[in-house]
């Protein structure tokens, strides 16, 4: 499903943060050579694609709208697609493992290609952050990016470009942040778990008992109380029944 505006694909309810969206959107869209669109990596799902795909790439907007990443990988030379979703796919797992997760400023950065209507080779260089997650196997990630079209153009003007570029996809994920903050305490809080807590807390969603657990991992039933408590905490739960339901929320 594609949205019209990027606001609405975020899901924005503030009104004052929809209109900062909006004008991130503009911006966005005035940059020269490019197109932007947000999406879930692995699902591959367009939640919004700039019309301006259409200027870039020669092929109607409709298709990316309608087919979104199907049509999309369609266009990708067959020879760049494995290396492409691999170096994603790598970069967001660093990320993922980074001290601050999904909040680090960290970048998704590949170099590609797309082709035109008449099959002729557009370089693009692709940029984007990561907004949100969900537990899949692997894990999906909710990506804002941009395509810069790098034919014809110097070095330094596209790092320019994509300098410019980034800075504003940061400014979107920061707005995206702040509109959805009681999620994004409660990741915070998820990335502080301990391996041990991230263990009971996986039993727990498993349906094991304080006891079973206890005898399992080999540690007094205190312990597992005491982790059980600590999740609790950490997670904003009121029992264990909503800990292992946000738990299997994110």
């Amino acid at each position: 499903m594609s949205f019209l505006c990027l606001s609405e694909a975020f899901g924005i309810q503030s009104e004052a943060i929809k209109t900062k969206i909006e004008q991130l959107q503009a911006e966005l869209e005035s940059f020269p050579d490019s197109f932007f669109a947000l999406f879930w990596l692995y699902t591959h799902d367009f939640l919004y694609v700039s019309p301006s795909i259409e200027q870039v790439t020669g092929h109607p907007y409709p298709l990316f709208e309608k087919q979104g990443m199907v049509f999309f990988t369609s266009i990708i030379p067959p020879e760049l697609i494995e290396n492409i979703y691999q170096t994603m796919y790598s970069q967001a797992e660093k990320i993922q493992n980074h001290t601050d997760g999904i909040f680090a400023d960290e970048f998704l950065h590949v170099k590609a290609a797309v082709f035109d209507t008449a099959k002729k080779r557009i370089s693009v260089n692709y940029n984007a952050v990561l907004l949100d997650e969900k537990a899949f196997d692997p894990i999906s990630y909710l990506v804002l990016c941009s395509w810069i079209d790098t034919r014809n153009k110097a070095e330094e003007d596209i790092l320019l470009l994509e300098n410019d570029i980034k800075n504003k996809l940061m400014e979107a994920k920061n707005y995206y942040f702040k509109a959805n903050q009681a999620r994004f305490q409660f990741l915070q809080n998820k990335n502080k778990i301990s391996e041990r807590e991230k263990e009971v807390a996986l039993l727990l969603s498993q349906g094991y008992s304080t006891k079973n657990i206890s005898d399992q991992l080999h540690i007094s039933f205190n312990t597992v109380e005491s982790h059980r408590k600590n999740l609790l905490q950490k997670l904003a739960a009121k029992n264990t029944a909503e800990l292992v339901y946000k738990l299997n929320q994110v």
